[in-house]
């Protein structure tokens, strides 16, 4: 593998339109773990420096998180809301949320990924960089692209209150579903299956269900309807 070290943000996203087997890398815990989805030819694009970090208040209970911004930093912030700690909590290894980003658990846009089912339901947005200049843009909208752009940082209303709930066979293993909900927006993250949202618990019929390590489909799907018929209370 290669690895870039642009000096600018709009440098990284040029580079990653111009390099298809490429990926951002930031605190790296995806990108550079064994068994990962890259290999010998894929680029790396060092965004560190180049983006926001840190958590800071922005009036009417509005706070902005730089991309950069750890998932432990999250956990240690008197700022952030409970229910998007539980989610950073979702990520059992200490080690691993000293490194894993924020804006790299909602890039990467995995179908186990801790955070864009919840930062969804919230109505989160973030402003990014694009080949084409600076955007901002909903999680929810972002999370059923494939668009390359870089996220620099997310804006947060920490008045809204939500639950999220996590299942896996175990605390360390992929998340098998995360589900969330606020003010009648919920939102489904199943793994082996496109992430959905909508206005309705029924959404989890909405869900294209695969069996794999993880589970059943019959199993995934179970858990989905239950989750939501009992508002979030397991």
């Amino acid at each position: 593998m290669v690895i870039f070290r642009p000096e600018t943000a709009l440098d990284a996203v040029k580079l990653r339109k111009a390099n298809l087997d490429s990926v951002y890398l930031a605190g790296g815990t995806d990108d550079l773990r064994l068994g990962g989805a890259i290999d010998k030819d894929t680029a790396l694009i060092d965004i560190n420096g180049l983006v926001d970090k840190g958590i800071e208040e922005k009036g009417n209970g509005i706070i902005k998180v730089g991309a950069l911004t750890t998932l432990q930093e999250m956990i240690d912030s008197p700022l952030v809301p409970s229910a998007i700690k539980e989610a950073c909590r979702f990520c059992s290894s200490f080690e691993r949320r000293n490194s894993a980003t924020v804006g790299g658990n909602i890039g990467l846009r995995r179908d186990d990924s801790y955070l864009i089912a919840l930062f969804s339901v919230l109505g989160v947005t973030f402003h990014s960089i694009t080949p084409h200049g600076e955007e901002d843009k909903s999680v929810e909208e972002y999370a059923s692209t494939h668009c390359r752009r870089l996220i620099t940082y997310f804006l947060i209303d920490t008045k809204k209150k939500a639950w999220v709930r996590r299942f896996g066979l175990t605390s360390t293993s992929h998340a098998v579903l995360i589900a969330a909900s606020c003010d009648n927006n919920y939102a489904l993250s199943v793994k082996g299956s496109p992430f959905v949202s909508g206005s309705t618990p029924d959404i989890w019929k909405d869900v294209q269900y695969t069996s794999d390590i993880t589970g059943s489909k019959e199993y995934k799907e179970y858990l989905a309807k239950t989750v939501f018929s009992l508002g979030g209370n397991l």
